[in-house]
């Protein structure tokens, strides 16, 4: 984009967008949860402009511009992905669709609600909360968007008993490249296309969601077993004798390893597990009597907090602060089969896996494998990186499918989709975005920097090469770069910034972000520009201004998915701050001002 270009948008839209320039202001757009050190090598990652539209008009009036002078556009909800599906690939504009986030209906009588897609999920269910309706399925993502989820997966909590997301809408309004706006309903063919597409057909403006009447109780059960083939083998028969729970989780002994850690407490047997979760009495007494000669039943309390902290997945205490994952979804009757081999794998190669997997259908489930390294000790963060496609690959050979896709799964693309559905993908693309400006070189094909040189390697024949040399070459110098176990001796501040896995929770429950609508006063952006002073980088005083812009409530503390100190690690950054260019007391002020007189925030406190 030239500065004419830059010019034309800007007078386009005048007051009913926000425009973001600001050199830091867009790098914090050039990323997501995931942590891959050569992004920025192969593609253009930060943004020409960041734009905040607030409204549906403001909206229009920039895809058509983008469409009109071949713009690349790369939408973007709370990013709470880590393959890839947000970020930039080529320089254009980031939509931030933060402001698209109102409750539109709420139809008690057809137990419906329409909602703009950049709502989260925790806000609907407080929305509910004084009608007797709640969601039916939802992410364990629960502060993620629901355009978020719509895009990206669609699998979670309550899978098992509704289906997929796609089962749980009724309607879908999209907007075209071409900036026509269109309502889809779910008899329709299209529908089911703009499901895990990542953004590629158009921008989903709202969602008409079905709901269900309010559970009355919520009866969860955790069951300990003697291995993973005897925790799946349960719930084989669980599903045979046709049991109703309303969600299923597989859990191993590293997980409840971890969660001891956290809490500082052996309070959970060191062994294989399955959390179900009821919400009838005469379900919970059929389950009893089933699990009593298969396994061991936990205490209620324990069960209980198992089952709270499935909106909070990411939580660990473990030596190394930075998560490594792949999710796939296995056929349930594969899951063993693949895990025996995973561990075969991982041992050579000097990783502990923690496996943890949702039942998210009678013959499916949604396996997620994470592996904790440090991103601090480059070698062997990236000599770990590279077991991630070879587990993928290694999934796909048991009939499994990444369950996204974004960049860094494009090499599994066909394997994902098949061949008769991948073309009506293209062809439809080729439709509704002839010129490509819907999140370009990602999803489909890569498409890299200087010349696409690089782009080369994730093509499937040169990827699996690449595959195949990882799975020799890792153990090798996996135990070569095998880092030591010790805890670093850090700062509060040091452990948040290493330690933030980024998972946007905070940002929806942080009162200086729902005022001032800043990303960098969200948490996460705080801890970034943290992480940039400490490893010497230049901060400008404008950006670190904005660190001050805090009411110090703590609430991000609350919902902190690793507990993190961050009220003492705002102390700790601002008084560093404060010795580099001192306190700006007028915006202190301003923005005291500006909270006070905010509608918005005092509802939020009474709230």
């Amino acid at each position: 984009m030239d500065e004419k270009l830059k010019t034309r948008v800007k007078a386009l839209i005048g007051d009913d967008a926000k425009i973001i320039e600001g050199d830091f202001e867009r790098e914090l757009y050039s990323r997501d949860i995931g942590e891959v050190p050569f992004a920025k090598r192969l593609f253009h990652t930060i943004p020409e402009l960041v734009i905040q539209p607030k409204s549906v008009d403001a909206l229009k009036k920039i895809v058509q511009f983008a469409n009109e002078e071949k713009v690349a556009l790369f939408p973007r909800g709370s990013v709470s992905s880590g393959l890839g599906g947000v970020v930039p690939t080529v320089k254009g504009i980031v939509l931030d669709l933060a402001f698209m986030n109102k409750i539109v209906e709420l139809n008690r009588e057809k137990e419906t609600i329409k909602v703009q897609t950049s709502v989260r999920w925790s806000e609907i269910e407080n929305f509910l909360k004084t009608e007797n309706l709640s969601l039916r399925a939802y992410p364990s993502s629960f502060f993620s968007t629901v355009g978020g989820w719509i895009a990206t997966g669609g699998y979670g909590i309550g899978s098992y008993r509704f289906g997929h997301l796609k089962y749980q809408i009724e309607s879908l309004e999209i907007m075209f490249p071409s900036g026509e706006v269109k309502t889809i309903h779910s008899e329709e063919e299209a529908f089911a296309r703009f499901f895990g597409t990542e953004g590629q057909f158009g921008l989903v403006l709202t969602a008409t969601l079905k709901l269900r009447e309010k559970q009355k109780k919520s009866l969860p059960h955790l069951v300990y077993l003697e291995s993973a083939e005897d925790a799946f083998n349960f719930i084989r028969s669980m599903i045979k004798e046709e049991l109703k729970p309303n969600h299923i989780k597989y859990m191993d002994a590293a997980h409840l390893r971890e969660v001891n850690t956290f809490l500082g407490e052996d309070l959970f047997r060191l062994k294989d597990a399955v959390l179900v979760e009821f919400e009838e009495d005469d379900e919970e007494t059929r389950f009893l009597g089933f699990a009593q000669s298969r396994g061991s039943l936990a205490e209620d309390y324990l069960s209980n907090y198992i089952w709270h902290e499935r909106l909070f997945p990411m939580k660990r205490r473990g030596g190394k602060p930075t998560p490594l994952a792949c999710e796939l979804l296995i056929p349930l009757e594969n899951a063993v089969p693949y895990l025996k081999v995973v561990k075969r794998i991982t041992e050579r190669c000097w990783m502990k896996i923690h496996v943890e997997s949702h039942i998210v259908g009678k013959d499916k489930a949604l396996l997620m494998l994470t592996h904790l390294c440090d991103v601090r000790e480059p070698k062997a963060y990236l000599v770990h990186m590279s077991l991630i496609p070879v587990l993928t690959r290694l999934g796909i050979k048991f009939g499994a499918v990444p369950y996204g896709v974004g960049i860094w799964n494009v090499p599994f693309i066909k394997d994902k989709c098949e061949k008769a559905r991948l073309k009506i993908y293209k062809a439809y693309k080729k439709e509704v975005d002839p010129r490509n400006i819907l999140n370009p070189h990602k999803f489909f094909a890569v498409k890299t920097k200087m010349a696409n040189i690089l782009g080369i390697t994730f093509k499937p024949p040169l990827f699996r090469i690449l595959i195949h040399l990882a799975t020799l070459t890792t153990p090798i110098f996996g135990k070569l770069t095998n880092p030591s176990e010790e805890f670093k001796d850090e700062s509060v501040l040091e452990t948040a910034v290493y330690s933030c896995i980024k998972c946007g929770s905070c940002a929806a429950v942080c009162p200086a972000y729902l005022v001032t609508s800043e990303e960098a006063v969200i948490p996460k952006n705080k801890l970034y520009l943290a992480k940039k002073l400490l490893e010497g980088e230049e901060i400008a005083k404008k950006d670190s201004d904005k660190v001050f812009l805090c009411t110090h409530c703590g609430m991000c503390r609350e919902v902190c998915q690793n507990d993190l100190e961050l009220v003492a690690a705002w102390t700790e950054l601002e008084e560093m701050l404060e010795d580099r260019s001192g306190r700006p007391e007028g915006a202190i002020r301003d923005f005291v001002l500006t909270m006070e007189s905010s509608e918005e925030y005092w509802r939020f406190v009474y709230a």
